[in-house]
């Protein structure tokens, strides 16, 4: 696991754990590439009865996945200081795609690491939440 990053109680109400920096984080500098794991659609109806659900992503609108290391640990937050974006391989199977975290601005150690979850969130749930 990256020593730029470690797991922490989050400041944000109700979220539990949080991904925070261990050193400084330049901007645009990789914080985590993420392996993944698919779920087809099909599935969505039994995670939905699980723990699971509140930590996966939607996968290019066909699937969901769960984004391993400490990828679907990160909270959401309206003005995030990091992004996330699907990283495709081209001519590698699906299941080798990762998530990329970067960071949107400079990040000091100590501080917590946000993304954002998309409109949809904000509109469900508004401002600072945990994930989903």
């Amino acid at each position: 696991m990256s020593k730029k990053i470690y797991i922490g109680k989050s400041g944000v109400p109700g979220a539990g754990r949080g991904v925070f920096a261990s050193a400084d984080i330049k901007t645009d500098e990789v914080i985590e590439n993420c392996p993944i794991l698919i779920f087809d659609k099909a599935d969505d109806a039994h995670l939905a009865k699980t723990l699971l659900m509140n930590y996966v992503f939607d996968y290019t609108g066909r699937a969901s996945m769960l984004a391993l290391g400490y990828g679907s640990l990160y909270n959401h937050h309206i003005n995030p200081n990091a992004k996330y974006e699907l990283e495709e391989y081209e001519g590698a199977p699906e299941y080798e795609n990762e998530l990329c975290i970067t960071a949107l601005r400079p990040i000091k150690k100590g501080e917590e690491i946000f993304i954002n979850y998309g409109p949809y969130y904000d509109e469900k749930y508004g401002g600072v939440k945990k994930k989903k």
